[in-house]
């Protein structure tokens, strides 16, 4: 009889980073125009910058309808089919980006992307759970959330640093041009590489959880509603994400007080360490807590460390210490999302991975957009508050013996 250590496939990791890639799209196009709004309102909307932002809220606004088609597909289809109708979806519509002639058809290329993106989000568990260990799958969730940030982080630089350069030479249209150009190249190099090279799941399942048959998707839904543990992990990621994509969009409003340097400087220099402690944490924690076998531990962790953190974003004077700050509070808390994920599949199963994955993600996408129109740092304070509640209710998971 193989051990477990025997069943578990080396190709893992390139699924893994071949999943990765359109995973980086995904962020790349949605924050495509925000780094260079001004210069997009001029060419293609007149300098109505509204309409410019309007391209990164129909990813939001998208996810709200795909979300759950998106699941189901998944969890009908499997990885490489059900995930893959997003990476075509997405990798078509961000390649067709390049050839908008007008504003209207960049919106209309801009929502299938949006359309695309929910069947990459919802996977993150399908992947861990089809391809990695049980003591690898937190981890496999967090480099999976990473690469997010990772595309995040690209989009920003990536776009100043070309438009710059165009802009200098007197032609911000063909700024936009060339990164529409390379960005498109991009997805659909990821999709094509996806397509070929992904396999949706090894012949010997590499943990006991991939063995299992999951139940329909309606079922599964079912139980997660009757599932205690998984509705406060559900109150705590519509308090912990939601609250993460309010503070990245009014990050420009937190720091209109007086500081020690430009207020004006100070959004980008504390929201770009808060990317990079993101990619850290994300990273970090969950291998820590794969390798101790706690999730409830490091969630409870996460808000506990969210609430002092968010009172220091609001009062503290030093670009310095607001670093340091803004660091720690995207290391602890972005770390929440892949450990709560894996949190889920362990909890529900046999409920299928991208059922939990999709209401999960598609809670904090909602909470975003409430917790954005009706933003406050103190009632943030208030409701971490409450999501660490949620953490202390929550149970951890039991240990798994070995098969």
């Amino acid at each position: 009889m193989k051990t477990q250590e025997s069943a578990v496939s080396p190709y893992r990791w390139v699924v893994l980073v071949l999943f990765m890639l359109p995973a980086i799209a995904t962020q790349i196009q949605w924050i495509t125009f925000a780094p260079i709004a001004k210069d997009a309102a001029a060419v293609y909307t007149g300098g109505n910058i509204d309409s410019i932002d309007l391209m990164a809220v129909v990813f939001m606004l998208a996810y709200i309808p795909v979300s759950f088609p998106a699941s189901w597909c998944i969890d009908r289809f499997g990885l490489k089919r059900g995930t893959g109708i997003g990476v075509v979806i997405l990798g078509l519509f961000g390649f067709l980006r390049i050839f908008a002639p007008d504003y209207t058809w960049l919106l209309v290329f801009q929502i299938g992307c949006a359309i695309g993106q929910p069947f990459v989000l919802n996977s993150f568990t399908k992947v861990a759970a089809n391809w990695f260990p049980r003591e690898e799958e937190a981890l496999a969730s967090g480099l999976a959330t990473m690469s997010l940030f990772l595309g995040l982080t690209a989009a920003m630089f990536a776009g100043d640093f070309i438009m710059n350069h165009f802009k200098s030479a007197g032609d911000p249209a063909g700024g936009i041009r060339l990164i529409l150009l390379i960005y498109g190249i991009f997805s659909l190099a990821g999709t094509v590489l996806y397509l070929v090279f992904v396999r949706d799941k090894p012949k010997t399942p590499p943990n006991p959880i991939a063995a299992e048959k999951k139940v329909s998707m309606l079922i599964g839904m079912k139980a997660l509603l009757k599932n205690r543990d998984f509705l406060l992990l559900c109150g705590a990621f519509f308090i912990g994400l939601g609250a993460f994509n309010a503070i990245s969009s009014k990050i420009d409003t937190i720091f209109n007080r007086s500081l020690d340097i430009d207020p004006s400087v100070a959004p980008g220099i504390v929201g770009g360490l808060i990317i990079v402690g993101g990619i850290v944490g994300a990273v970090v924690l969950s291998a820590l807590s794969d390798k101790y076998r706690k999730r409830r531990l490091f969630l409870m962790i996460t808000m506990a460390t969210a609430i002092p953190l968010v009172i220091l974003l609001q009062y503290l004077s030093s670009i310095v210490l607001l670093g340091v700050a803004g660091f720690i509070f995207g290391f602890f808390l972005v770390s929440a999302l892949p450990i709560g994920l894996t949190y889920a599949v362990e909890k529900t199963h046999p409920v299928p991975e991208a059922t939990s994955n999709g209401i999960l993600m598609l809670s904090g996408q909602i909470s975003g957009i409430v917790l954005t129109l009706l933003f406050s740092m103190w009632a943030l304070t208030v409701l971490f508050g409450a999501g660490l509640l949620c953490t202390v209710l929550m149970k951890e998971i039991s240990p798994q013996k070995d098969a």
